[in-house]
């Protein structure tokens, strides 16, 4: 997708290479809407979209050196933020199926006592986990996931940026997300033997 490129685009990245934050700025103002209209298009959701965005961002700012090597910096962009989307694509698509697999294990088997005990075991993994949490992430998790909350509403209640509640959120996920896996590795290899 070609956009509108900036006269002085190569020497703002160039600035930017040397740590100029104002350039940044400057890039990431000229960038940021048409990037989250782009990747609101892939995911179909403005929380997911704009944390895409901010994420691209983010690894431009932390591999600011190798900008002297990039040509087309807009398709270098989109590109960063396209292949981000479609893995949260995926990786939402895994979750969902992986919960949905548990809700239909438990559904099946209401009754059996294993069952019930795996649940709980299951249950038991993912409060524990939650609590081992730094007290910040903890409560930012508690309020989205437990009460529903948006990301602008949690940072009007803790009185936080939307950027720092949605940076919170992904390292609590991220965390739940090992926990979780592990727990698989572990179930099934005892199923399995």
């Amino acid at each position: 997708m070609k956009t509108q490129v900036l006269h002085d685009e190569l020497e703002l990245l160039g600035l930017i290479s040397n740590g100029d934050e104002t350039a940044f700025r400057k890039i990431f103002n000229h960038y940021s809407d048409r990037l989250f209209s782009y990747t609101l298009r892939i995911t179909d959701n403005e929380e997911l979209a704009e944390e895409i965005v901010m994420d691209a961002f983010i690894k431009i700012w932390c591999n600011r050196k190798d900008l002297c090597l990039v040509r087309q910096f807009d398709s270098y962009l989109y590109t960063i933020v396209r292949n981000r989307a479609f893995n949260a694509i995926k990786r939402r698509s895994h979750e969902s199926s992986i919960i949905n697999h548990l809700s239909l294990i438990k559904t099946e088997y209401e009754y059996s006592t294993e069952d019930t005990v795996v649940y709980n075991e299951y249950q038991h993994i993912i409060s524990n986990a939650v609590n081992q949490l730094p007290p910040q992430q903890r409560l930012v998790y508690s309020l989205s996931r437990d009460e529903g909350l948006k990301y602008n509403e949690i940072a009007d209640q803790l009185n936080l940026s939307k950027n720092t509640v949605k940076a919170h959120l992904k390292k609590a996920l991220s965390t739940l997300r090992i926990v979780v896996s592990n727990y698989l590795v572990l179930a099934i290899g005892f199923f399995l033997f």
